[in-house]
Parts: C-alpha cells; sequence; structure tokens
C-alpha cells in the first residue's frame, strides 16, 4: 500500500477507535469497477476533521461538566479526557509534518527536520536558521556602563543533507555557516555539526559510527529554533552542557518498550582548552584533527511512556589529558564528568521542562599548570548548573486554531567555578543568574518568532541585561 493509502487508512482506524459513528453498510459496498477512486483526503482536510472532533468533543466536556454528576458522567468525563488528550497528539503530530509521522526524535537523537531522511528511501534534505537581534542595558547590575555594543546577525544558516540507501543504512549531515560571513575581519565559521551512518537493524537495537551529538540535556540534540523556547538557548545549554557539542565515535542505540538510550564511544576532551569562564567548552574537539590518546563513553536513557512526558539522565565521562605534560614533567589524564537529569512535559497548551548538569574534573590543579593559569583564572574542578522553564499555550483554547502564541518564562543558575583547586581562586563573575521572560508566536509550525527579556546578575555585580529577538524556521 502507498503512504497515502497507509495514511487514510490509520486516520479511518483512529476515527473509529474515538468513536466516530460507522459508515453504513450501504456506503461500504464496492463500487463499480468503472467507477473513479475517490480522491485522497488532503492534508488540510485531515487536519480540519479532527480540529472539528477535538472542538466537538471539548464542547461536550464543558456541557458534562455544567451537569449534575453520577458515576455514569464521572465515566463519561474521563473518557473524554483520553480522546481529547489523543486528538491533541495527532494534530500536533500533522502539523509537525511528514517527518514527525513517520520517526520520534526522542528515538533517533536529532530534531525533527534532521530526522526526515529515515522515513523514506534515497535523498532527503532539510535544514534550519536563525536571525538573532540583541540589545543591552547601558548600564550593569552595579549602575556601571555595561560597554556592550547591540547587535543583530544571521546567528546560524543550516542544511542537512541526507541518504538512506536502503532498510538498513542511513547517512545524515549537518553543515552550519554561523554569522553569515566566514573571513578574517569577521566572527563567521562553516563547520559541520554532525556526519554519521547508521545502521538500522531493529526498534531496540541500532548502529552509529561518526561525528555524533553527545546525547546530553535537552537542547544539544534538540536544537533546532523550533524546539525550545528563547532567542537563545539556555546558558546552561552553553557553558555546563556546551551545546552544540559533538565528537567523533560510534555506538548503539534504540528503545524497549517505554525506555530510550543511546551509548556511544567517544573521542575524549581537550584539556588544553578548558578555562574559568566556559568551562569544558572549548575542550570540544569537533571532528577536527581531534587527539584520541584518551576516550570517553557517553550515555543516555530517558522514559517516554507517558504521552507528552519525557525524564532521563545523561553522562559524559573520560580523560581529557590527550598525551599532555604540564612544565614540571608531570602527565596530565584530568579526567572529565558531565552528567545531567532533564524532564520535558508537554500537555496540551502546557510546556514544562528542567535540567540539572554538573562537571566534575580531576587534577585541576595540573590542568591550570598547563594552561598556565593563575589566581582567580582557575578551571573549575566542579561546575554545576540548572534551570527550570514554564510556558502555556494561549491559542490552544481555540479548538481551531493552527498558530501557537506561547509566554514562557525560564529561571537559571550556573557556576563555572564551584570549586577550584587548592591556592587559587574564584572569579566571582562566573557566578551567574538569570530571569528571562518572553513570548513566541508560531503562524505555522515552521516558523517561529521569539521575543525575549533577560535580566542578569552576578556576584560580581557586572551583569548586564538585554532584549533579544529571534526569526527562526526549519524545513
Amino acid at each position: 500500500m502507498s503512504l497515502p493509502g497507509i495514511r487514510s487508512a490509520s486516520y479511518l482506524l483512529f476515527a473509529v477507535f474515538l468513536g466516530v459513528p460507522s459508515v453504513p453498510a450501504a456506503a461500504q459496498a464496492p463500487e463499480a469497477p468503472s467507477s473513479p477512486a475517490p480522491a485522497p483526503v488532503s492534508l488540510e482536510e485531515r487536519l480540519k476533521q479532527l480540529e472539528k472532533l477535538l472542538a466537538e468533543t471539548r464542547a461536550e466536556l464543558a456541557a458534562l461538566k455544567a451537569a449534575p454528576t453520577d458515576a455514569a458522567t464521572q465515566a463519561r468525563l474521563q473518557e473524554l479526557d483520553r480522546k481529547i488528550d489523543i486528538l491533541t497528539r495527532e494534530i500536533e503530530k500533522l502539523k509537525l509534518g511528514e517527518a514527525a509521522a513517520t520517526v520520534s526524535a526522542e528515538e533517533y537523537g536529532v530534531g525533527p527536520a534532521a530526522a526526515k531522511v529515515y522515513g523514506k528511501t534515497g535523498l532527503s534534505i532539510g535544514g534550519y536558521g536563525e536571525v538573532l537581534y540583541q540589545n543591552f542595558a547601558k548600564h550593569d547590575q552595579s549602575g556601571g556602563p555595561s560597554d556592550a555594543e547591540n547587535q543583530i546577525t544571521l546567528l546560524r544558516a543550516v542544511l542537512y543533507v541526507g541518504y538512506k540507501f536502503d532498510k538498513h543504512f542511513v547517512l545524515n549531515t549537518e553543515i552550519e555557516y554561523e554569522n553569515a560571513v566566514v573571513a578574517s575581519d569577521k566572527g563567521g565559521e562553516a563547520e559541520v555539526e554532525f556526519a554519521y551512518v547508521d545502521y538500522m537493524n531493529s526498534r531496540a537495537f541500532n548502529a552509529r559510527a561518526g561525528l555524533m551529538l553527545i546525547p546530553m540535556g535537552l537542547v544539544n540534540e534538540l536544537h533546532e529554533p523550533t524546539t525550545y523556547l528563547g532567542a537563545r538557548r539556555p546558558s546552561v545549554d552553553e557553558f555546563i552542557i556546551p551545546t552544540t557539542w559533538r565528537e567523533l565515535g560510534a555506538g548503539i542505540y534504540g528503545s524497549y518498550g517505554p525506555l530510550v538510550y543511546r551509548a556511544y564511544a567517544v573521542n575524549g576532551l581537550n584539556a588544553a582548552g578548558y578555562s574559568a569562564d566556559e568551562g569544558i567548552r572549548e575542550g570540544r574537539q569537533e571532528g577536527s584533527e581531534a587527539l584520541a590518546e584518551d576516550w570517553a563513553f557517553t550515555g543516555r536513557v530517558d522514559y517516554v511512556g507517558v504521552p507528552g512526558l519525557l525524564v532521563g539522565a545523561a553522562v559524559f565521562t573520560g580523560d581529557s589529558g590527550q598525551g599532555r605534560f604540564t612544565p614540571s614533567g608531570q602527565e596530565v589524564s584530568a579526567p572529565t564528568t558531565v552528567w545531567d537529569v532533564h524532564a520535558n512535559w508537554q500537555w496540551r497548551g502546557l510546556w514544562l521542562r528542567g535540567v540539572y548538569a554538573q562537571t566534575t574534573i580531576g587534577q585541576a590543579n595540573l590542568v591550570n599548570q598547563l594552561n598556565n593559569f593563575e589566581g582567580d583564572e582557575s578551571v573549575g574542578s566542579l561546575q554545576e548548573g540548572w534551570y527550570v522553564q514554564a510556558a502555556f499555550d494561549l491559542l490552544s483554547l481555540r479548538p481551531a486554531s493552527r498558530m501557537t502564541l506561547m509566554p514562557y518564562v525560564l529561571y537559571g543558575q550556573y557556576n563555572t567555578q564551584k570549586r577550584v583547586p587548592v591556592g587559587y581562586e574564584s572569579n566571582p563573575a562566573n557566578d551567574v543568574r538569570e530571569l528571562t521572560a518572553g513570548l513566541a508566536f508560531k503562524p505555522i509550525d515552521r516558523l517561529i518568532l521569539k521575543a525575549d527579556w533577560t535580566q542578569r546578575h552576578n556576584a560580581a555585580q557586572t551583569g548586564v541585561n538585554q532584549w533579544s529577538v529571534n526569526l527562526g524556521y526549519v524545513f
């Protein structure tokens, strides 16, 4: 059966499951051979049908809640709640497009647009991009001049190119341009974010090799602008989990029941890139002539057994000395472990998420010697950060709306020098608290406009507030 035929059949079964009256037997009789085949139902029509059914179900629910309740009414209320959840998820799936109907971002570890390659044999092209405007306060939290300059940039323009050779082998790549221009007098970059080959065996067990995203947090893998809120990625996903983080290696992934997992062996970080203010961020090797004296393990397990809910944990651990020695001749191993716990819950118009992440670095004193750090320049032997987010789609209250208007608030803290080795100091500017409040608008599911205000405080009283606006797209 063709894909449109399969989809049409699935929607018929779906409607029957929800209690739509069955077609009379006479209407089900086969037509004469000369009769033309019925035209396939378009995506637009299917959405209208489901949205109409959702509106009718919500109206019935509201009427029952206003009436006196008995045991039968309570049972019917529970059944209507269940139907509303099913319809809402199905409508959201359709709005995401063809890719979301066939693959799961949670299972493959890439965003919805990047996952299109898994849906059909042959060539697949997708991508995303975002324009970012930042307007900084003229003064920092102490009242002194901030010296921060307002800026607008084509932050990212990304192209996904993938090829599904057959039912077993898939190639997936992400090529990214940052800040529009790559030149000696510009801040732009051109880089490969990932390039890997999958061997598709079964839902429970698959293999992957190449330049792969490290499966940590909620943004590093799903970093397309429509998949998270905030004009900028959360700071914890920049300084503690250094998004976008990718390394070369190989591993396995899959799902079993309500559990989804990924486990890879990859090249280790390079401690020569560690710093006080950015933590391990510049220790990423990004697949570019990566030193491979030290290797690391990274893994993740998520529970997705409840629709709309994802709860899990992830880890990255391994030495990062890469065969380097301090000036005094001591070999640096610098074992580095990053771990996080995370949760994401979307229910109707409500969206909640949170992350806690921590990094520990062994032999931090030797890392300081290796990099000639003194005083408050020390790398943090303990680094940590967390954030929580709450949002609600106001237009979800309108059953027929295909747009999204979502106020959101995000609060987080991070400290890249939570603890430093004996004999060194912490810089209070690296102990940061941030509150972001904003509004996200999606006229269609693949376009998003996000505007927000961030209040930034640190222990050195040098935090600078800012306004940010982001126009993002995926295709």
